[in-house]
């Protein structure tokens, strides 16, 4: 068919070795650690995020979040009200799911996930294996990051807690308060949890890594609402701020030994381009 539309297929290869053999290392990717400059990027790749989408993507994207976000507005307080009674049967049920999130808020967010970067360097170092040591500086760069984003957004959207009693809708944007109270939206710790398993999940590629991550995440947004602390919709948005920002720093060239596949689409050919 693309032969009667005119268009000539086209596939290339390229390959990173010489004469034949295994590829070579490259450079930038066959590292024990990213590169400052590498780490410098990815800061610039989260501010620039929002503004790579097109108009069509924009829209999309804020309608979605919109229906989400007021979705969630309206079970914010019976939410609260059912999960943090302790009694009942929501509570019941969601007592055990909870349980991991609680042991997390016992040990801390920093402390898991400086935990986990070190358990990741040592164990590549011992194992000699790069892309681990890589993981765990991603780790603590997914863990800097996303503390400063949910840092800023909390002073800036001040808006009341739970425990406080005013509504889920008491807020006071623009005022930069340092007031603990008034510091909910978004949920920090369930931020710092999501972008720790984004970083472990999208690193590992296997559904036995992105399974018990994301559950322990999960877990941790649910003792987050459970105990008063926040309100359903800062962890939502705290668990997407986290993923996005723990998926925009686990992204990485390809490493050798990979193969990689790129569409070819033109005017005068289509094809695929297959490099390895």
């Amino acid at each position: 068919m693309l032969v009667a539309l005119g268009l000539p297929v086209c596939v290339e290869a390229q390959s990173l070795g010489t004469d034949g053999g295994l590829p070579e290392p490259s450079r930038t990717t066959d590292r024990w650690v990213p590169s400052f400059r590498t780490l410098g990027q990815d800061a610039v790749d989260i501010v620039e995020a929002p503004f790579d989408l097109s108009s069509s993507e924009r829209l999309l994207t804020l309608g979605a979040s919109g229906l989400v976000l007021s979705t969630a507005a309206a079970l914010d307080r019976p939410v609260y009200r059912y999960t943090s009674t302790r009694s009942g049967t929501v509570a019941r049920t969601t007592g055990p799911l909870a349980a991991p999130g609680r042991w997390y808020d016992r040990v801390g967010p920093d402390r898991f996930a400086l935990g986990t970067a070190g358990l990741l360097a040592a164990g590549g170092l011992a194992m000699q294996r790069r892309d681990w040591t890589r993981t765990s500086v991603r780790v603590v760069e997914a863990l800097v990051y996303t503390k400063v984003v949910t840092g800023l957004a909390k002073s800036v959207l001040n808006r009341s807690r739970p425990f406080v009693g005013s509504g889920p809708l008491t807020a006071d944007p623009g005022a930069f308060s340092s007031d603990h109270g008034k510091l909910s939206m978004p949920s920090g710790h369930t931020a710092r949890a999501f972008a720790v398993a984004s970083v472990l999940a999208h690193r590992a590629g296997r559904w036995y890594v992105s399974v018990p991550v994301y559950g322990v995440a999960a877990s941790v947004g649910m003792e987050r609402v459970r105990s008063g602390d926040h309100w359903l919709t800062d962890v939502m948005v705290g668990g997407a701020l986290g993923y996005l920002i723990g998926r925009s720093v686990a992204a990485s060239p390809a490493t050798s030994g990979e193969v990689t596949y790129t569409p070819i689409l033109g005017t005068d050919r289509v094809g695929l381009s297959v490099r390895f």
